[in-house]
This record gives structure tokens, sequence and C-alpha cells, in this order.
């Protein structure tokens, strides 16, 4: 009888160790931060498919994003209530939806609220003045974008370094500030290319 209540207490103790794993897990990804898989080719040469990095979610909890930073933000929804992110997050630890992945973008900051941005000859033009893009790959077309844009107090304007390929501002508009996921701030994948990314 004795070691019956001893196995049954000990296998409690790891129920309840494994929930507030799980728990403690999904409470750091979606309120603190995250590791993530780049999924696709749109920011190369900086990042590359199957990397994988640090998505730091309380980069711009008091501060709005700045020129050349690189996040990841939704096309299609805005971040939600913690509560709802608590719950996505859980739920994404057993079954992460594909429509969602493919709606998770990553890219860089070009423009921030108030700023001109235009594109001409394959050249970004920030409030008028060319931009040195050295990690920049491609020509970046306009794709037909209607330029020259201003931002508004809300929004952003975004571009994939591997400009031929990226799907951005120019083919969405600019984003809103509350789709903006986190800042990319540290590559752990592969080892050789670890480190903090600019």
């Amino acid at each position: 009888m004795k070691d019956k209540k001893k196995i049954i207490k000990e296998i409690s103790s790891w129920i309840i160790l494994l929930v507030f794993t799980v728990l403690f897990s999904a409470l750091l990804s979606s309120q603190v931060f995250a590791m993530t898989t780049i999924e696709e080719s749109s920011m190369q040469n900086t990042l590359y498919a199957k990397q994988k990095v640090v998505l730091n979610r309380l980069a711009y909890k008091k501060k709005t994003p700045e020129h050349g930073d690189i996040i990841i933000l939704y096309k299609n929804r805005e971040i939600g209530s913690f509560g709802q992110e608590f719950i996505k997050s859980l739920k994404n630890l057993f079954n992460k939806p594909k429509d969602e992945e493919k709606d998770r973008l990553v890219k860089r900051v070009i423009g921030i609220p108030g700023d001109t941005i235009d594109i001409k000859d394959g050249v970004v033009y920030l409030n008028g003045n060319p931009l040195d893009e050295p990690y920049a790959k491609g020509i970046t077309y306009d794709y037909g974008a209607i330029l020259p844009v201003t931002l508004e107090d809300n929004q952003l304007f975004v571009l994939g370094d591997n400009r031929e390929v990226s799907e951005d501002s120019r083919d969405f508009g600019p984003i809103d500030l509350s789709h903006v996921e986190g800042k990319v701030t540290l590559r752990t994948f592969p080892l050789d290319k670890f480190g903090k990314i600019e």
C-alpha cells in the first residue's frame, strides 16, 4: 500500500512539473522572448532559411522600432492581449497552424512614423535622401507601389533585404505597429553564425 502511494505521489509530482514547464514556456515565448526559425529567403544575405533566431518581444513595449531594425510581423493580424497571445503560444507548442506561418514575416524597418519613403531607379529614398544599404541584395524595384508615401503615427515601411524576391511594404503597403511581434536580436544556429544580428 505504501509503495502504491509513493508511486502515485511520484507520478503526480512529475505531472505537476510537466504542466508548470509547459505553462512557463508558453508564458515566456508569448510575452518575453521566443526562439524562431527563419522560413523564407527574403532576408538574404542577412538571414537564411532554416537559421534559428531569438525574438525579443519586450523590445517595443516602451519604444517604437528604429531604422534598420529587423522585426517579425504579421501581415494580416494584430498582436493580441496578454491572454490571447498566451493561449496562442500554448496552442503553438503542440500544433502551429500553417496559415499563421505564411502570414508571419521577417523584414527590415526602413521607415518609421513621420518618414517619407520613395523608390527611384532602384534606390530607396528616406526623407529625400538616398539610403546607403550594404545589406540589400538585388535591385529595389518599386513593383507598382504608390510612392512616395508619408508614414502615419502608427506605421512602418518594411523591406526584405533580398529585394527581388521579398514580399513587403511595396506589395502590402505600410504596416501598423500593432502587427509587430518583436525584434530579432540574436542568431543561435548555425553555431558558426552565432551572434548579434545587425
